[in-house]
């Protein structure tokens, strides 16, 4: 009964998407924004005189990007600091070397995460993820809740001549190699 059970839960996660920790969601969307004002060649990055914050997801993840999007405009409302600041969701399918944005918070994929990582990476989009694990796959910024918050940049994507963020965000921030840089 016990195997049933955990088999049950595992494809239910899987067939409607992954388990996301509301209050782990909440710090990140409080955060992240914020640090892409750090960014001295935020300027660069804008759509259309604006700042457009993608939230890419897998299909079945669709109803907690619009919740996170919800949030979004709850605690913004469309501003940051002096910047119109638009947020979008977007499946992963749809994201492609045509997509603009300032920058994208990524949802869990098993698929999609290393694609979008290059596009992103390419382009000089700041990427967001809500895996801590995804900085593996070259996503740029995590934030975790352990005993204090910890903010999270993946060393690879310290040298990206397209991103120039001041020099105290190095100072607050853990650094992690990539699987890449470990060898």
């Amino acid at each position: 009964m016990k195997k049933f059970i955990l088999l049950f839960f595992t494809l239910t996660v899987t067939i409607y998407g992954y388990t996301y920790n509301e209050m782990l969601i909440k710090a990140q969307i409080a955060v992240f924004p914020k640090i892409l004002l750090l960014d001295k060649k935020i300027n660069n990055k804008l759509v259309d005189n604006k700042i457009v914050f993608i939230i890419a997801h897998e299909e079945s993840d669709g109803t907690t990007a619009a919740n996170i999007q919800n949030i979004f405009l709850q605690l913004y409302k469309n501003t940051l600091s002096n910047y119109v600041f638009e947020t979008k969701t977007v499946e992963f399918s749809k994201i492609s070397q045509s997509t603009e944005a300032t920058a994208i918070y990524i949802l869990n994929s098993q698929t999609a995460i290393k694609d979008l990582s290059n596009i992103c990476a390419s382009k000089g989009i700041i990427t967001f993820s809500y895996d801590i694990n995804n900085l593996k796959s070259g996503l740029m910024f995590s934030l975790m809740l352990e005993k204090n918050t910890a903010l999270y940049i993946n060393k690879k994507n310290f040298k990206n001549n397209k991103i120039d963020f001041i020099p105290s965000l190095y100072e607050i921030v853990k650094f992690i190699n990539t699987q890449e840089d470990e060898q």
